[in-house]
């Protein structure tokens, strides 16, 4: 059973919620199990829903036994939907499951993204039966900026800008019908956004896009040409991203990437902590 809770009611679940939300095979992602993010990080997430109108916290029970908090925000002008707090203490699959059928009834055609650990068995078991798409396998890379010491740049980048932003986006345009942040969500978003490309005669070969949220930095993706990795211009842009966010004063930082570019990844000093599911499914 699902029950939506007010202001009064959510803060006796919180202390319970939290410990499960350090467990991935029991939570969703954004994971607080990643060694950077702290209890106040996560009571201050919790608290969203009675500050955003777009976000609501249930509750979730069976005979009567809470069992654990379930956290989602809705962007209605896109028909998206995300869980971004899933502490479930048991029958992880059973509270999936009533959850998708929670929101067909209030979100209908809208687009629901799902993102677990692959550990959480329970979690992917149901999502999979439900018929959810995997859209993304990631690996998890995490780093502590006060540990990361500035690497040399043996290439040159060029920061990208609305004056010459045209190269990044015939670039990024091979995503543009794949991912939310396509090239005119990043343009109009520029303020907020950190990107970075490596021109070779006159065209973007490369780039790497990363924004700042509460002292984070989270890249976000790295493109090729022709969608084709090359470790050189990946090492390249990777130092310029750590650096620059080093440089303003960053606290952490989280990379979802594949398994090629694992050992560049490795050798700028990200630790791996964890292989990332992301799921979708229009209700």
């Amino acid at each position: 059973m699902l029950r939506q809770l007010n202001r009064d009611e959510y803060m006796q679940y919180l202390d319970s919620a939290y410990e499960l939300a350090l467990d991935m095979s029991r939570s969703c992602y954004p994971t607080y199990a990643d060694g950077l993010k702290t209890r106040e990080d996560f009571d201050a997430h919790a608290a969203r829903p009675f500050q955003r109108d777009n976000y609501t916290m249930l509750l979730y029970e069976e005979d009567g036994e809470p069992l654990g908090l379930i956290q989602f925000y809705v962007l209605k002008d896109d028909k998206y939907v995300q869980p971004d707090i899933f502490c479930i203490k048991k029958n992880y699959g059973r509270a999936v499951r009533e959850f998708v059928e929670y929101l067909r009834g209030l979100y209908p055609g809208y687009e629901l993204h799902f993102g677990v650990s692959h550990t959480n068995k329970g979690a992917v078991e149901a999502l999979e039966s439900l018929g959810f798409q995997r859209e993304e396998v990631s690996l998890v890379g995490v780093m502590r900026f006060e540990e990361y010491a500035p690497l040399p740049e043996t290439a040159e980048t060029v920061r990208v800008t609305r004056e010459n932003f045209s190269p990044f986006a015939a670039l990024h345009a091979q995503w543009d019908d794949s991912m939310y942040w396509n090239s005119a969500r990043l343009l109009e978003a520029l303020d907020d956004w950190n990107i970075y490309m490596v021109q070779k005669g006159g065209t973007a070969s490369a780039a790497v896009y990363f924004r700042y949220v509460d002292g984070s930095m989270e890249i976000f993706g790295v493109d090729f040409e022709d969608d084709r990795f090359n470790a050189e211009d990946f090492r390249t842009l990777m130092v310029r991203a750590l650096n620059q966010s080093k440089a303003d004063g960053m606290k952490n930082m989280t990379f979802f990437h594949e398994d090629e570019t694992h050992p560049a990844v490795e050798s700028v000093g990200i630790r791996t902590i964890d292989t990332y599911y992301g799921h979708k499914l229009t209700l």
